[in-house]
C-alpha cells in the first residue's frame, strides 16, 4: 500500500512540470489590446470587423494573447470632431497597443498625422493619390502609420462605366462627411476622364433617396454611387428604384452588394472584403513581430471583377457590348418572364414529342397503316356500278328481236368476291410484316433523337462550363495585371509584365468570346431537335453522376465498372441484352417474315389458280327506236342477272414464275445476311462504347486529381510571384496548367455521361424511360449474369 502510493507521488511530481509549463507558456504569450475606431453607426452594409478580429486571432493565435476589449471600440457620430476624439483617446490610451481604423474619415485622419506613438493601421482608404497621403518606396514611410490602399489604375470605376455606358453628365452621389474629406473630389474625377468631354456634379447624399433625386441635374447620364453609410435599407432600395424608373444608369463604388440590389455595375470583387481582413491580419502579425508599421507595405491588389445587373440594364435601355459582356459577371442575364427549364429527362420526353425528324417517321408508319388496309381490301367484296348507253344501226336492232334497242340507257351492279387468291393473301401477310418493320424503323429513329437530344443537351451544360471557366481565368488574368502592377508600384518588376498581362487578358476576352460562341451553337442545336425557335433562350439543370434517372447513379452499376475483368463481363451482358431489345433487328426479323411469306406466295404460283364469285344485275333503264323488247312476244324483261365461280391460272409467263422465286429466295437470303451484318454492328458498337465509357469513367478521378494538384501549384505559384521569387512566364505557365486541368476535369464527367448515352443507345434502351420495377429487374438479371461468369454480387 506504501508502495503504491510514493509510485502516485512520484508520477504527480513528474506531471506537474509539465503542467505548469504548459499554463506559463500560456501565461507568457504577451498581451495586445487592439483599439478600434469607426466613423458612425451603419445600418445598411454587414459589419465586417469582426471577421477582421477572426483572421487576427488564427494568425496570431500562438504567440499572442491579442484582445479586443468593447471599451476600445469606439463608434464616432459621423462627425469631423467625433472622428477626431475616437483616434485621439484609442493614440493616448496606455491599454491600446495597436489602433485600426475602419472608417475612411477616420483613416483619412490618422494618414494626416506625423506623429505617432503607437502603431496605427488605416483600413479604409479610398484613394492614396487623390488622398496624397504619405508614401515613401512600397510604404508610408511615416513611422507606426501603415495604411492599406487598393492597387488599382486610377479612375478604373469610371472608366468602366463609361465603357458600358457613355455618359456626359455624370452625377456623383456621396456622403456628405465623404465630401468633406475629399473636397477635391469633382477635380479629381475630371482630371480622370480628361481626355472626354464631362461635366461632373457632386450631390450629397445623406439619408433621404427623395432629397438625392430632387437634386439630380437635368441633364444627368449617368450616376456614380459611392457608399451611402448613413442611408436605411429602405431608403436606399427607394434610391435604386428612383434611378432605374428615371432610367438612369449607375455604378457602385462599394461591390457586388449594391448590384444585386439594383445598381447597374460595379468593378470591385466580392473577395474583396475577405481579402481585406487578411491583409490587416497579416500587417497586425508583422508589427506584433516588431517590424515598422511605417515599412509595410501599402499597395493592395484589388481584384476586380466587373458585374453587370442586365435586369437593371434592360430596365433602363443599356445594352453593353460584347467586349463588356465577355469579362464580366451576369446577374439576371435571362429577361424577366424566361420560365422554359430543361432537365435531361425533359428535353429527351420533349424531342420524342415535337423533333420532326421523328414526326416524317411518325406519318411514314400511319401511311404505312393504310397500305396494309389497301392490300386487305383485295380480299374482301367488291361492288361495281356501270352506266352505258347505246346508239346503234335500225337494221341491226330489229335483227335482235328486241335484246338490243336502236337507242338504250341500262345500269348495271357487278359484285366480285376472292374465295381464294394466293398473290391477295400475299401481299396482305407480307404487308403486315412490313408495316411492323416500318414501326421498328420508327423506334430506331426514336432512339437516335433520343440520343441526339441527350448528346445535345449535355453539350449545352459543357458549353456552359467551359464559358465560366474562360469567364474566371479572364478574371484571375485581371487580378494578375493587378499583382503586377502593384510589383511595377514597388520597383519589383518592369512595365514589360504590365503590358504581358494586359496582352493574356486580350487573348483571354477572344477565348471567352469563343466560348460564348459555342454555348449559343449548343442551345440553337438543342431548340432544334425540340422544334422551338433557335434563339429562344432557357435555363437548364445539371446532371452528374448522382442524377437518380441515371443507371450509373446505383452502386450496383457503377462498381462493375471499377475492375477490367468485371467490365469485360459487362459488356457481354450489355451484348445479350442490347441484341434482345435491338429495333434494328426486330426491324429486319420482320422483313424477313415478309419476304417468306413472298416466297411462299411464287413457289404456290406454280400450280395454285385463283378462286373468286361473280355476279351482275344489269337494268334496262330506257329504250327507243327499232328493235324494242316486248314484253309480251319475246317474254324478256328489263333486268337480267348473272352469277358464276371463276378459277384462275397463268399457264405459262415465259419463265416468269420461275424468275419471281428465285429472286424472292435471293432476297431473303440478303435479309439473313443483313440480319447477320447488322447483328455483328450492334455487338461491336455496344462493345467499343462500353470500352470508351471505362476509359472516360476512370478519367473522371485522374482528371480530378490533376486538377486539383495544378490548383495548388498555381496558388503557391502566386503567391510567390508577388513575393518576387518567380517570374511572370512562370505564373502564366502555372495559370494556363490549371486552367487545361479544370477544363479536362470539367469536360471528363460530360464525357462519359455522352459515352453512357452512346452504349444505351447502342443496347437500345435509356434510363429515362425504365419504371422502377424495370430496372429492379434489369439489375436483378445483371446480378445473375454475373454469377453465372463467376463473380458474385459485390458492393463498394
Amino acid at each position: 500500500m506504501k508502495i503504491r502510493h510514493i509510485l502516485i507521488f512520484l508520477l504527480i511530481l513528474l506531471l506537474a512540470p509539465i503542467s505548469v509549463s504548459t499554463a506559463q507558456e500560456k501565461a507568457e504569450h504577451p498581451v495586445v489590446r487592439i483599439g478600434i475606431v469607426k466613423d458612425g453607426p451603419v445600418i445598411r452594409f454587414p459589419d465586417h470587423l469582426e471577421t477582421v478580429k477572426q483572421e487576427i486571432l488564427a494568425l496570431t493565435a500562438n504567440q499572442f494573447d491579442v484582445r479586443f476589449p468593447a471599451d476600445k471600440t469606439i463608434v464616432a457620430d459621423w462627425t469631423m470632431p467625433g472622428i477626431i476624439v475616437a483616434v485621439n483617446q484609442l493614440l493616448i490610451d496606455p491599454d491600446v497597443g495597436l489602433v485600426i481604423t475602419v472608417g475612411f474619415r477616420a483613416s483619412d485622419h490618422v494618414c494626416s498625422l506625423r506623429e505617432l506613438k503607437k502603431p496605427v493601421i488605416a483600413a479604409s482608404v479610398v484613394n492614396a493619390e487623390m488622398q496624397q497621403l504619405p508614401r515613401k518606396g512600397s510604404a508610408s514611410g511615416v513611422r507606426n502609420l501603415t495604411y492599406i490602399s487598393p492597387q488599382r489604375k486610377p479612375g478604373s470605376s469610371l472608366w468602366a462605366f463609361q465603357e458600358i455606358v457613355p455618359f456626359n453628365h455624370l452625377a456623383v452621389l456621396a456622403d456628405g462627411l465623404f465630401v468633406e474629406t475629399f473636397p477635391k473630389l469633382d477635380r479629381f474625377t475630371r482630371r480622370v476622364l480628361d481626355d472626354l468631354p464631362v461635366e461632373v456634379k457632386i450631390v450629397r447624399a445623406e439619408r433621404s433617396a427623395q432629397a438625392v433625386l430632387e437634386a439630380l441635374p437635368p441633364k444627368t447620364d449617368g450616376v456614380m454611387v459611392f457608399p451611402l453609410m448613413r442611408f436605411s435599407p429602405g431608403e436606399f432600395q427607394k434610391l435604386v428604384d428612383g434611378l432605374t424608373s428615371r432610367k438612369l444608369p449607375s455604378f457602385s463604388a462599394y461591390g457586388p452588394t449594391e448590384v444585386k440590389q439594383g445598381l447597374l455595375a460595379s468593378i470591385n470583387s466580392e473577395s474583396l472584403i475577405p481579402r481585406r481582413a487578411r491583409r490587416i491580419a497579416m500587417n497586425v502579425h508583422r508589427i506584433l513581430l516588431g517590424e515598422d508599421a511605417g515599412t509595410l507595405p501599402v499597395a493592395f491588389p484589388s481584384d476586380e471583377q466587373l458585374t453587370i445587373n442586365m435586369a437593371t440594364a434592360r430596365a433602363v435601355g443599356v445594352y453593353p457590348t460584347w467586349r463588356v459582356l465577355i469579362e464580366a459577371e451576369l446577374l439576371h442575364e435571362q429577361p424577366g418572364g424566361v420560365e422554359r427549364h430543361l432537365s435531361l429527362n425533359s428535353a429527351v420526353r420533349e424531342a420524342i414529342a415535337a423533333n420532326l425528324d421523328l414526326a416524317v417517321q411518325d406519318r411514314n408508319v400511319a401511311a404505312g397503316k393504310q397500305v396494309v388496309n389497301q392490300a386487305r381490301s383485295a380480299l374482301l367484296p367488291r361492288m361495281d356500278l356501270d352506266a352505258k348507253g347505246f346508239v346503234i344501226d335500225d337494221d341491226r336492232a330489229m335483227a335482235t328481236g328486241g335484246v338490243q334497242p336502236e337507242r338504250s340507257v341500262t345500269g348495271s351492279a357487278t359484285g366480285t368476291q376472292i374465295i381464294y387468291s394466293e398473290d391477295a393473301w400475299s401481299n396482305f401477310t407480307a404487308e403486315k410484316h412490313f408495316q411492323a418493320s416500318r414501326e421498328e424503323e420508327r423506334e430506331t429513329a426514336k432512339l437516335d433523337i433520343i440520343l441526339d437530344t441527350a448528346v445535345a443537351y449535355l453539350e449545352v451544360l459543357r458549353a456552359k462550363t467551359i464559358e465560366r471557366i474562360q469567364k474566371d481565368n479572364l478574371r484571375l488574368t485581371r487580378a494578375n495585371l493587378e499583382r503586377a502592377r502593384a510589383r511595377v508600384s514597388i520597383g519589383m518588376a518592369s512595365r514589360a509584365e504590365e503590358f504581358r498581362w494586359e496582352s493574356e487578358i486580350a487573348t483571354s476576352k477572344q477565348v471567352v468570346l469563343d466560348a460564348l460562341a459555342r454555348r449559343r451553337e449548343s442551345e440553337n442545336a438543342l431548340n432544334r431537335l425540340l422544334n422551338r425557335p433557335q434563339e429562344e433562350r432557357f435555363t437548364t439543370e445539371e446532371t452528374d453522376l448522382k442524377d437518380p434517372l441515371l443507371l450509373i447513379s446505383d452502386e450496383r452499376f457503377h462498381v462493375r465498372m471499377d475492375n477490367p475483368k468485371s467490365l469485360s463481363i459487362l459488356r457481354d451482358f450489355l451484348v445479350e441484352q442490347g441484341l434482345a431489345a435491338a429495333p434494328e433487328l426486330r426491324r429486319l426479323d420482320a422483313a424477313i417474315e415478309a419476304q417468306k411469306r413472298i416466297l411462299l406466295a411464287t413457289k404456290r404460283a406454280h400450280w395454285l389458280p385463283t378462286f373468286s364469285l361473280q355476279g351482275n344485275v344489269t337494268e334496262l333503264l330506257a329504250e327507243d327506236g327499232e328493235g324494242q323488247r316486248d314484253d309480251g312476244l319475246t317474254g324478256q324483261n328489263d333486268t337480267d342477272w348473272s352469277a358464276g365461280v371463276f378459277a384462275t391460272f397463268p399457264l405459262f409467263e415465259g419463265g416468269g414464275k420461275q424468275a419471281a422465286t428465285k429472286r424472292a429466295l435471293e432476297e431473303l437470303f440478303g435479309l439473313r445476311t443483313e440480319r447477320q451484318a447488322t447483328a455483328e454492328k450492334i455487338e461491336e458498337k455496344i462493345r467499343s462504347s462500353l470500352h470508351q465509357a471505362g476509359a472516360s469513367y476512370v478519367s473522371i478521378e485522374l482528371s480530378r486529381d490533376a486538377a486539383e494538384a495544378s490548383a495548388k501549384n498555381l496558388e503557391l505559384v502566386t503567391d510567390s510571384y508577388v513575393r518576387g521569387t518567380v517570374s511572370i512566364i512562370d505564373l502564366i505557365d502555372a495559370q494556363n496548367s490549371a486552367l487545361v486541368a479544370d477544363q479536362a476535369a470539367e469536360n471528363a464527367v460530360y464525357d462519359f455521361l455522352i459515352d453512357l448515352m452512346k452504349v444505351q443507345r447502342a443496347t437500345g434502351q435509356f434510363d429515362f424511360f425504365m419504371p422502377r420495377e424495370e430496372r429492379e429487374a434489369w439489375f436483378q438479371r445483371l446480378e445473375i449474369f454475373f454469377e453465372q461468369a463467376g463473380m458474385a454480387p459485390k458492393r463498394r
